[in-house]
């Protein structure tokens, strides 16, 4: 006998051609990933090839000669920004490189999480220890207090978070009945 439109198989042969929706809270944790991604990028590239330059403004003076007009406004944020650019000149610039490099593993992850690729979420994870990695090498070590703390634990949230979602897909997938399943009830 011939199959009609209407019949439940064909609905479940369509539904499992459509792609499941991605729950909202994953688009927006998505969106905040891929943004911090691309501006890290950005961010990373500028301050690679600006910290050599900022170190030589530092000695040459150049920095306390562009803060001058500044200083009237407020002698604490003056100070506070000629400490913070002390502290950055120190930092190796390939550091920043690394940090670029690890954005864009990063950016990738994203891009596969957004097309519910489960690889994507080890790339991204990786990415983001890594990160912490390397700026416990080269960053923490000049930051009093640390910001390390803080860091970790957002990392940890949004990795925490991604996995949850995966692992509710997944559960959802194992809740629905396959192809093999729908014919075998049909028989």
């Amino acid at each position: 006998m011939g199959e009609h439109i209407g019949s439940p198989l064909r609905k479940m042969e369509t539904n499992a051609q459509t792609p499941k929706k991605r729950p909202t809270g994953m688009t927006i944790f998505l969106v905040l990933s891929f943004l911090n991604a691309c501006w890290n990028i950005i961010s990373s590239m500028v301050s690679y090839f600006f910290i050599p330059r900022l170190a030589t403004m530092l000695e040459n003076g150049q920095f306390e000669e562009m803060m001058a007009p500044f200083s009237s406004l407020s002698a604490d944020m003056s100070k506070a920004m000629t400490d913070t650019a002390t502290m950055l000149s120190q930092v190796n610039p390939n550091y920043y490189l690394i940090l670029m490099v690890l954005f864009i593993a990063s950016l990738v992850g994203v891009l596969k999480m957004f097309k519910w690729d489960k690889r994507g979420f080890h790339i991204y994870s990786i990415a983001q220890i890594l990160m912490l990695i390397a700026a416990s090498v080269y960053i923490y070590p000049l930051q009093h207090p640390s910001p390390f703390t803080s860091e970790l634990l957002l990392t940890v949230m949004f990795i925490l978070l991604y996995y949850l979602y995966f692992k509710r897909k997944e559960q959802y997938e194992n809740t629905q009945p396959n192809d093999n399943q729908m014919k075998n009830h049909n028989l």
